[in-house]
């Protein structure tokens, strides 16, 4: 939001001084503006990011192979198609994740209570234009307090998550859409009930709330990376721009909830090549 304001307030400068303004007048009216109701940085719900496929054809509206920068007369060869309701949508919805080779998975409390899980699998399918559900996540060899934790009925080691959802959404504005920083939330369905349950050597762990990983925009993958990212129990990002905190939060035992950060690096493959649109 800083660099966005930066950006304004030296365009907003550079006409005003042409125009007779001081520097100070530039400034004054670019915080009034942003301050009125009707002025906004958020962008709207119908906006992008979307899903959806990049797809080279006779007469598209864009030249590129992101689908992000529009075409002259002459170069018109690709034109976008939202993953639904589109001419082309998807024709096959479903994604997997596996950890990373060679990383392991960890939740870290701001109170330092850390759980450790060395395997991650999950499963899930695009469901909206910006909407992603039936994901599942199983965690294995997972543990803390030296002991090994594990959901009600899975195997010894082994945290399954509750079926969740999730949507995309601005983390960090910039000077065009392009440049927008993109992140993809992940909650339970409808924000109500846990996100995970489990337990170490008896001791009962319950974890509510959401969580934001970074995803890369504008282009078309099979396989793509996501780094999910925290540091001492904050997540990075915690909110998308304009939006309400998402974060996990986790109580152990009789204790009181405490915020909670994951940090983990998957690998997604989906079932057909896939694009994130912060521009369409």
């Amino acid at each position: 939001m800083q660099k966005l304001y930066r950006w304004l307030l030296l365009a907003l400068v550079s006409l005003g001084v042409s125009a007779g303004w001081a520097p100070a007048q530039a400034a004054t009216l670019l915080d009034r503006n942003l301050n009125k109701a009707s002025f906004s940085l958020t962008p709207e719900a119908n906006a992008p990011p979307e899903f959806g496929r990049c797809i080279k054809t006779t007469g598209g509206a864009y030249k590129d192979t992101g689908c992000t920068e529009t075409a002259g007369v002459t170069e018109k060869s690709y034109e976008w198609y939202a993953a639904f309701g589109s001419s082309h949508p998807l024709e096959k919805v479903g994604f997997t994740n596996v950890l990373k080779e060679a990383t392991t998975a960890s939740l870290e409390t701001v109170g330092k209570t850390t759980v450790t899980c060395k395997g991650e699998s999950s499963t899930g399918e695009y469901t909206g234009n910006k909407k992603i559900g039936k994901v599942v996540i199983t965690f294995s060899s997972c543990n803390a307090f030296g002991v090994s934790c594990n959901s009600e009925g899975a195997a010894d080691g082994t945290i399954v998550t509750d079926t969740l959802e999730g949507a995309l959404g601005v983390e960090e504005l910039a000077a065009e859409p392009v440049n927008y920083k993109i992140g993809q939330s992940l909650y339970p369905v409808g924000h109500t009930g846990p996100f995970a349950k489990f337990s170490c050597g008896g001791l009962s762990v319950v974890i509510t709330g959401a969580i934001i990983s970074p995803v890369a925009p504008n282009s078309m993958k099979l396989t793509t990376q996501i780094k999910t990212k925290a540091a001492k129990g904050k997540q990075r990002p915690e909110n998308f721009v304009g939006g309400p905190s998402e974060v996990l939060m986790t109580q152990i035992g009789e204790g009181s909830p405490e915020q909670a950060g994951e940090t983990l690096t998957t690998v997604q493959t989906n079932e057909e090549k896939v694009e994130i649109n912060s521009v369409v």
